[in-house]
């Protein structure tokens, strides 16, 4: 059997039945409403930094070209003679002098046409003779009237040709003897062999190619400069360059010729000297040319400020509070003093020395 509610339980729920339902909401949102209070944010940390402001600096304006390098000489040497090779007496890298001995081409047929324009040259030298006799006796006899003038112009026909014949004669021989000359084939100035075209046994006409011959302790380096910077070219100025085999090396060389016309691709042809004693340079290299055109005003910081980050020149700058990391793009430093072509600006505050613990957005006293 169920009991009843007890009083004090019915007089609560009718109590509570009581309440407006807009009491009710309001309890319920205070509720769940109730955070915990935030939590006190540390105080920002600043970098103490030194920092200057970008000087000006004159430097010098640098126009960045490609160029290469041939010998101070260069030939390809050709046979000059028809034949079959019969010997080589160099191979590529190989240093000639002057005359020295490339090689040799078979010339017996030469050697044999020199052989019958001699007996022609003889030949012809004892014809002359006769015709010369010839002549004189028909002076004579033109003198006391016993020739026609017909007989005697005819005899003095032959003794004007005799002495040219006898010219073609030997015209022929020196050609034929050339020929057998041009068998030996020699180094016409001093270099290296750069290349070879031939073997022995192939078989060459005059024209084909024998062997390339540069001379390297003096080389030209061959660049062209763009139409707008030609005037600022000038005949003696330094030209400096660099080779991919020898890296950061820096070469020097000196303007000697300038070209006269611009081609049409805009440019003009440039030529310098270049020194090459120690053999380190060879024909055929590309070069990365630097050729300075002037002079300008850049921003300069201390070399202490720049440092390395991926491979590329850094350096902080204090903007609005902060440090701002900037590439920058270099010019070549003088002291300590280091040129900034781009990334700062003249009187932008720098971090003077670049320290590790620095980082991009940090704020600075």
């Amino acid at each position: 059997m169920m009991q009843s509610p007890s009083p004090t339980f019915s007089r609560r729920k009718q109590s509570l039945l009581g309440i407006p339902g807009a009491v009710l909401l309001a309890l319920s949102l205070a509720l769940t409403g109730c955070k915990k209070p935030e939590a006190v944010r540390p105080p920002v940390h600043k970098v103490k930094v030194d920092t200057l402001a970008a000087a000006s600096i004159e430097t010098p304006e640098v126009l960045r070209l490609t160029g290469n390098l041939k010998g101070e000489r260069e030939t390809e040497l050709a046979a000059n003679v028809s034949g079959r090779v019969l010997e080589t007496l160099v191979e590529r890298g190989a240093r000639v002098e002057k005359g020295t001995i490339i090689a040799r081409i078979d010339t017996s047929a030469a050697a044999l046409q020199l052989a019958e324009a001699k007996v022609q040259v003889a030949t012809t030298e004892t014809q002359a003779s006769i015709d010369q006799v010839e002549c004189d006796r028909y002076q004579k006899l033109k003198e006391r009237g016993a020739v026609t003038d017909l007989e005697y112009e005819q005899v003095m026909a032959r003794c004007k040709k005799a002495p040219l014949s006898l010219d073609a004669a030997k015209a022929r021989a020196s050609i034929a003897a050339k020929n057998v000359g041009d068998g030996v084939i020699r180094a016409p100035f001093s270099g290296v062999v750069t290349d070879r075209f031939i073997e022995v046994g192939e078989y060459v006409q005059a024209s084909t190619r024998v062997v390339s011959i540069a001379n390297v302790d003096a080389l030209r380096l061959e660049f062209s400069v763009p139409e707008a910077n030609y005037p600022a070219v000038k005949q003696g100025s330094d030209v400096r360059f660099r080779v991919v085999a020898y890296g950061e090396r820096e070469f020097i060389g000196k303007v000697v010729h300038i070209g006269g016309a611009v081609r049409s691709t805009r440019d003009v042809l440039v030529e310098a000297a270049v020194e090459n004693q120690d053999a380190s340079l060879l024909p055929g290299m590309f070069a990365n040319v630097s050729l300075i055109v002037g002079k300008r005003q850049v921003p300069a910081v201390p070399a202490s400020a720049v440092f390395q980050q991926n491979a590329k020149p850094n350096a902080f700058v204090v903007k609005d509070g902060v440090l701002e990391q900037r590439v920058l793009q270099l010019a070549e430093a003088r002291g300590n003093d280091v040129p900034v072509l781009a990334g700062i600006a003249v009187g932008d505050r720098v971090v003077a020395a670049y320290r590790t613990e620095l980082a991009n957005g940090q704020a600075v006293e």
